[in-house]
Order: C-alpha cells, then sequence, then structure tokens
C-alpha cells in the first residue's frame, strides 16, 4: 500500500507539475480509497455468505 502512495505522490508531482503537498494530499486520497473501497468488499461479502446455502 505504501509503495502505491509513494507512486502516486511521484506521478502527481513529477508528471502533473504539483506541489509535494497537492502530491502528499492526493497520495493520501488514493491511499484512503483503497482501505474504504476493500473494507466495503469484506462487508458485502461477509453479508452476501450468511444466507446463502
Amino acid at each position: 500500500m505504501l509503495a502505491v502512495a509513494g507512486l502516486a505522490a511521484v506521478f502527481w508531482h513529477w508528471v502533473r507539475g504539483k506541489s509535494w503537498d497537492d502530491s502528499l494530499s492526493f497520495a493520501l486520497t488514493v491511499t484512503l480509497t483503497s482501505i474504504g473501497g476493500q473494507l466495503i468488499a469484506r462487508h458485502i461479502l461477509r453479508k452476501a455468505g450468511r444466507g446463502d446455502g
């Protein structure tokens, strides 16, 4: 996860030409979105598995 956030920050800084503050904010957004998506997916899978079978 940290590698993805680091690559996102470097990409945003070098390719997009943004400041490091903007780049770190972008990396934080990518990280939180990824973690949130994983948590939601786990919740949905756990809820779907209860009544199946």
